[in-house]
């Protein structure tokens, strides 16, 4: 099989600002799960990017992550 076709499985991630006033402005994550967004807090966040940017990195080296 193609590494082109085959389907890759990344979630999706979205950060909804909320709105702020005075204060610094505030952030909520949601990461879509079986076709709904779910809330997640900032370290969970954090870890998703890490994490997808080490397999796509691992992937460019022409390593099979998945």
């Amino acid at each position: 099989m193609s590494i082109v076709t085959e389907e890759r499985k990344l979630p999706q991630l979205r950060v909804l600002p909320l709105s702020g006033g005075q204060s610094p402005a505030l952030y909520c994550y949601v990461v879509m799960v079986h076709g709904e967004w779910v809330p997640v807090n900032h370290s969970f966040a954090e870890w998703l990017v890490g994490d997808v940017a080490m397999t796509s990195k691992e992937a460019s080296r022409g390593r099979r992550t998945h």
